[in-house]
C-alpha cells in the first residue's frame, strides 16, 4: 500500500535533514503508529505519505514515495485526494465552513459529487462515526473532541484508502480521546490503512499493527502489535515515550510551603453577556509554592478561569487576593503570565532567542538566563529558528520559557502538554517544581493523567461551573483523579 524508499528530505532554508535514508513499507489495512520525540520527523513522514512534502512544505527531497502503486513525484496534491486523508493536531486548521454538515461535505463538494452523492455520504460519515447528534452544529460551539471528530468525518466521508493523524489527541479530554479510540478501531475493521503519529500512545495500545521509533529523522526500532501493547512504562520512558499504562504511573513526592498565601479567589462568578454563568461562586486558597490542576470536561470554564485570574476577562462579582491582598485586573496582567493553549498566538519575534526578551526590561544577567531557559526547553539549538518553524510542542517549550523569563508572581498554563514527548514533559514539570521552589504560584489546566499526578500539588475540579473538589495529589488521591478524567459529564 505505502512504500517509502530510501528517503532523505532537507526543508528549505534548514541546513540539516529532517529525515535520513528512510525506508518503510506499509501494508493494506495496517495500523502503524510513529513514535519519538517532538521534532523527530514523524510528522515529516506523514507529509511524505499525503505529499504535503515537498509541494507545500519545500525542500530537497530524495528518494521514493509510492502509494498504492503510484509514484507521488509525479502527482499533485489534489491527485492524492481520493486516496489519502490527512488529519491534523488541530482540526481548525483544515476547516474551510462555519457548520459541521457543510464542512462534512465540502471535499466531495470541491471534487464535484452531485447533491444526491453528497447527501449519502454525509449520512454515512455521520452513522458510522456515531456523530449523528454534530449535524448541523456551528463549528465555533464545538468542544476540542467534537472538531477533531467533524475533521475525522470530512476526510471519511471523500472515502480514501489511507487516513494520516498527526497526533489527533493533544488536545482531547479522556472521554473525547476514547470516542476518538473507538472511530479508529471501527476505521480499522473497515479495512482502513491508517498512519498515527503520537505522543500519548495510552489510548492505541489495543489497536496497533506496529509501532515504529523515529529518532534525529531515522527509524531505529520497530516493534510489533503485540510487543507494544505488553511495553512496560519503563520501556517506553527509556525510549523517552510517554507512558502506556496510566494506572501504573505513580506520582511525585512534591512539598508545599505551609505558609505565605498566593493566590485566593474569593467567591468568583462570571457570564458571557446574558447566558448562564458558566462560573459561579469560585473560591479556593492556595500557597506559595503551590501548583493547582484545574480539571474537568471541556467547556466547563477552566480556560476562562485562567483568562479571569491574569486579568483578561471582567468578572461579574467577587475578588482575587494575590500574597495577602487584593489585586485589580490591571494589576493582576502586570503581576501574571499566561501560557495560552495555542502558542501561536503569543510568539511574535524572527527567532527562538529574540522571543524571550520583548517587553523585559534589560540587564547584563537576561541573556544567561534565557540561554540556561533555552538549553532546558531543548531548545539551545534551534535559537536562530524562526518561531513559525517549529515544532507545535516546541512552540509549547518555548512560550514556557518566555513565561520564565517574565519573573511573575503567578504563572498560569492552559493545557500545557499538548503537543509534548516525555522528556519534554519531564521538563517543563522540573521547570514548574522549580517555579514552586521560587515561591512562585502556578495554576495550570489539563486532561492530561500523567503530567497531572507528577506535577501537581493539588487538583481543582470543575463541573457544572463550580468546584466539586479541591484536595492535595498523593498516592491516596491519584485514583480520584483518574476516575474524574475519565468519567462522562453533561457539561
Amino acid at each position: 500500500m505505502i512504500r517509502i524508499q530510501n528517503v532523505s528530505f532537507r526543508y528549505a532554508a534548514c541546513e540539516t535533514d529532517a529525515l535520513h535514508d528512510i525506508n518503510l513499507h506499509i501494508h493494506k489495512g495496517e495500523f502503524v503508529v510513529l513514535l519519538g520525540n517532538s521534532g523527530c520527523g514523524k510528522t515529516s513522514i506523514t507529509r511524505l505519505i499525503n505529499r504535503l512534502v515537498p509541494e507545500f512544505f519545500d525542500g530537497d527531497l530524495r528518494g521514493k514515495v509510492i502509494v498504492n502503486g503510484i509514484n507521488t513525484a509525479e502527482q499533485s496534491i489534489q491527485d492524492l485526494v481520493g486516496m489519502v486523508g490527512s488529519v491534523f493536531q488541530d482540526p481548525r486548521s483544515q476547516f474551510f465552513t462555519t457548520d459541521t454538515t457543510a464542512e462534512i461535505a465540502f471535499s466531495c463538494e470541491n471534487i464535484g459529487l452531485p447533491r444526491e452523492e453528497l447527501r449519502i455520504r454525509i449520512e454515512k460519515a455521520a452513522n458510522n462515526l456515531k456523530i449523528t447528534k454534530l449535524l448541523d452544529r456551528s463549528i465555533f460551539k464545538l468542544s476540542s473532541g467534537e472538531k477533531q471528530a467533524v475533521a475525522v468525518a470530512s476526510v471519511y466521508a471523500l472515502s480514501p484508502k489511507i487516513l494520516v493523524l498527526d497526533e489527533p489527541s493533544a488536545n482531547l479530554d479522556a472521554t473525547a480521546t476514547i470516542h476518538l479510540m473507538n472511530i479508529l478501531h471501527d476505521l480499522k475493521k473497515q479495512g482502513y490503512t491508517i498512519i498515527v503519529s503520537e505522543h500519548r500512545i495510552h489510548y492505541l495500545r489495543e489497536i496497533a499493527d506496529r509501532a515504529i521509533l523515529i529518532e534525529n529523522g531515522r527509524i531505529v526500532k520497530e516493534l510489533s502489535g503485540k510487543e507494544f501493547k505488553i511495553m512496560s512504562n519503563e520501556s517506553a520512558n527509556d525510549m523517552g515515550l510517554r507512558s502506556i499504562h496510566l494506572t501504573k504511573v505513580h506520582t511525585a513526592k512534591i512539598s508545599v510551603l505551609q505558609k505565605n498565601e498566593g493566590l485566593r479567589l474569593n467567591k468568583l462568578s462570571f457570564r458571557y453577556g446574558k447566558e448562564n454563568e458558566p462560573l459561579k461562586d469560585i473560591s479556593f486558597c492556595a500557597n506559595k509554592g503551590s501548583i493547582i490542576g484545574i480539571i474537568g470536561n471541556n467547556g466547563v470554564g477552566k480556560s476562562t478561569l485562567l483568562e479571569i485570574v491574569c486579568g483578561l476577562k471582567k468578572i461579574k462579582s467577587g475578588k482575587i487576593f494575590l500574597n495577602g491582598s487584593p489585586v485589580s485586573a490591571k494589576e493582576r496582567i502586570k503581576r501574571s503570565y499566561l501560557v495560552m493553549q495555542d502558542s501561536d498566538y503569543q510568539l511574535f519575534t524572527e527567532s527562538v532567542e529574540k522571543e524571550l526578551y520583548p517587553g523585559i526590561k534589560s540587564n547584563s544577567r537576561l541573556p544567561e538566563k534565557g540561554n540556561k531557559l533555552l538549553e532546558r526547553m531543548g531548545l539551545a539549538e534551534l535559537a536562530a529558528r524562526h518561531p513559525a518553524s517549529l515544532s507545535g510542542g516546541q512552540k509549547q517549550r518555548l512560550c514556557i520559557a518566555v513565561s520564565c523569563m517574565k519573573g511573575a508572581d503567578l504563572i498560569c498554563l492552559d493545557e500545557p502538554t499538548s503537543g509534548l514527548d516525555y522528556r519534554s514533559m519531564n521538563s517543563v514539570s522540573a521547570l514548574l517544581h522549580e517555579l514552586a521552589d521560587e515561591e512562585k504560584t502556578v495554576l495550570l489546566t489539563s486532561h492530561d493523567y500523567e503530567f497531572l499526578i507528577t506535577t501537581c500539588t493539588h487538583i481543582c475540579h470543575l463541573k457544572d461551573g463550580t468546584i466539586q473538589q479541591f484536595f492535595d495529589v498523593n498516592e491516596q488521591s491519584v485514583h480520584k483523579i483518574y476516575d474524574i478524567l475519565n468519567q462522562k459529564e453533561d457539561n
